[in-house]
């Protein structure tokens, strides 16, 4: 035969005599459920009269066979089998055995001091690896041909229209799952179990173990929440399903009596000796670890879309946020008016970037020539649904750009772009909040033609930048951690100037910041937590999107879906990460947002 491309080296365990997918096996299943679990006890083929019809696929490397055969065709037409056959590994301990005594040879050659036989072994000796798939369908026959293989980058998106619609049309029985998380077959298999139903596993022997050598042992964790059907499918919620099989898993090495009678499978583990075990637990834990591994490169990650929108409930955001803000209240006006800077009677308490004292005459001039109103599209809403889009690296291959063009209202931050990455950020902005140092330099290529533009201003020349770029004035260069735009084509009227009530609010509520501090320290909320807050005091129901930072030992992740910059790029910003992320978990815990990544 000819040395084929071989077959994966780690195949999926393929049922003996479950019935796959022909109707009326429940008697077979019954049947069969208690033969070929790794027992000694005589068995037979569930057919007769197997007629090869064709070799789906062979390896001279790998020393296997997968044929297609007709059975039982005295009594009709007959029926579809597949047969794999496969050299089973040689076992240390009895390799003595065939060279004792007499073994029956055949030379094949000699040439000085070399020469090559066929020994034929001993019955015992010469065991072949039989699986039988039976009956046997269509989807059968074409999954264990012979095939090319690529190698295929896959992302979140060519999962959803590509991977995961050929799965549901082409995907073949799972029963022989079903039977064992049922007790119906190989029962005494079983190395050890957490019956949770949600978060729960099975530890169990793959088929492709020879049930003999230990150095071949591998182990698979099935879970018994239904419904997962490849790493793409797992998200956060089924870390502590993970979790759990990663640290019992481990546990499950040592801690229980080896001779306990209640203790599935106690013949395997009395054949392993607990110096083993640590080995065999990582053996076990590959999937899991490749998922975990999975997850903390967010790159490729799946994260589901809802297939219905929600419900949007009036006020629902102001109800449950008022037990973070305590004395929430809606009469604060969004954006900073020219009509309350006149004659001002009662002057900001606070300093840029809490208040405004000390800057009105500047400020003055700015709101001269931008404005303040709110789109009457938006006005109009009965109910607003909102979406605030961080810049987090979580979002990249996330596939939520169609959802997220869905809302009402989607809030930007900063410089982030949209160009080039609609599919998972979508191509909707109705607002973007910036400042000098973070403004695009081309705002009409990354915002729509009704975008909002909404200036948070955190010194005095942030103000006097804007004046210098709307009024053509001569422009300043000083006074800026980085170089802002010199040229920034935009309409003035799309311009806003967020008040600074929003920022006081995030620095004293959520972040318990005092509102004087010392120069040198100088903390202060990130964009994202401010556009959190105003989203919370302007729409009835607030998610967000690709919100949160890697950990602080994870330096080389990226920070950003759209640029190589790491957390160390923080330092020195002012911004307190650790204390943003417990703010945005209280408000996850309490339902004030929803996030549509994973936090």
């Amino acid at each position: 035969m000819a040395d084929a491309a071989p077959p994966p080296s780690k195949r999926k365990r393929e049922v003996a005599a479950a019935g796959d997918e022909a109707p009326g096996t429940e008697d077979k299943e019954a049947k069969g459920a208690g033969v070929g679990n790794g027992t000694s006890a005589p068995a037979h083929l569930p057919f007769s009269g197997f007629r090869v019809q064709k070799v789906l696929r062979e390896s001279a490397r790998d020393k296997i066979l997968f044929l297609h055969g007709k059975v039982n065709e005295a009594s009709g037409d007959g029926e579809d089998a597949i047969v794999i056959l496969e050299k089973t590994p040689f076992q240390v301990e009895q390799v003595a055995q065939l060279l004792t005594g007499s073994p029956e040879l055949q030379l094949q050659f000699s040439n000085d001091i070399y020469s090559t036989y066929h020994m034929f072994p001993p019955r015992q000796l010469s065991d072949v690896k039989t699986t039988v798939v039976y009956p046997a369908t269509e989807k059968h026959l074409q999954k264990y041909l012979r095939q090319d293989l690529h190698l295929v980058r896959e992302t979140g998106r060519d999962y959803k229209n590509v991977t995961l619609p050929h799965l549901e049309s082409q995907s073949l029985s799972i029963q022989w799952v079903h039977n064992i998380l049922d007790k119906k077959a190989e029962a005494d298999r079983i190395v050890f179990e957490n019956p949770d139903p949600s978060d729960g596993f099975v530890l169990i022997p793959d088929l492709k173990w020879n049930q003999q050598q230990l150095d071949d042992l591998y182990l698979i964790a099935i879970c018994h929440r239904r419904g997962i059907r490849s790493i793409r499918d797992l998200t956060a919620e089924h870390l502590p399903l993970l979790r759990n099989i990663l640290r019992e898993g481990q546990v499950a090495r040592g801690s229980r009596d080896v001779s306990s009678p209640q203790e599935p499978c106690f013949p395997l583990r009395n054949m392993i000796s607990k110096s083993r075990w640590k080995l065999l637990a990582m053996l076990a834990l590959v999937l899991v670890i490749m998922v975990l591994y999975s997850i903390s490169r967010e790159d490729s990650f799946y994260f589901p879309i809802p297939e219905k929108e929600e419900s949007c409930l009036q006020g629902e955001a102001e109800r449950k946020v008022s037990k973070l803000f305590g004395n929430y209240s809606r009469d604060q006006p969004i954006f900073l008016r020219l009509k309350d800077y006149f004659w001002v009677k009662t002057p900001s308490a606070y300093e840029l970037p809490y208040g405004t004292k000390g800057s009105e005459d500047l400020l003055l001039r700015v709101l001269a020539i931008t404005s303040y109103s709110i789109p009457e599209s938006l006005q109009s809403l009965k109910c607003c649904r909102c979406v605030v889009v961080g810049n987090g690296h979580r979002l990249r291959n996330s596939s939520l750009g169609e959802a997220i063009n869905k809302y009402d209202m989607v809030i930007r931050l900063n410089n982030a772009p949209v160009a080039g990455y609609e599919g998972d950020v979508g191509s909707k902005t109705t607002m973007r909040l910036f400042y000098p140092e973070s403004a695009h330099f081309n705002p009409k290529v990354e915002n729509n033609p009704d975008t909002l533009l909404v200036l948070v201003a955190f010194k005095a020349m942030d103000f006097h930048w804007i004046e210098t770029i709307l009024s053509d004035k001569k422009r300043v260069r000083k006074g800026f951690w980085k170089q802002p735009p010199l040229i920034w084509d935009v309409n003035p009227k799309q311009i806003r100037i967020l008040n600074p009530f929003f920022m006081e609010i995030a620095a004293e509520k959520l972040l318990s910041l005092p509102m004087q501090q010392p120069r040198k320290i100088k903390q202060k909320p990130t964009t994202g937590l401010l556009a959190i807050t105003l989203a919370l005091h302007l729409c009835d129901v607030v998610h967000i999107a690709g919100f949160g930072y890697p950990d602080a030992h994870n330096r080389k992740q990226t920070i950003h879906y759209y640029e190589q910059i790491t957390l160390k790029s923080m330092a020195g910003s002012g911004h307190n990460v650790s204390q943003e992320a417990l703010a945005i978990k209280r408000m996850l815990e309490i339902g004030a947002v929803k996030n549509l990544t994973y936090f």
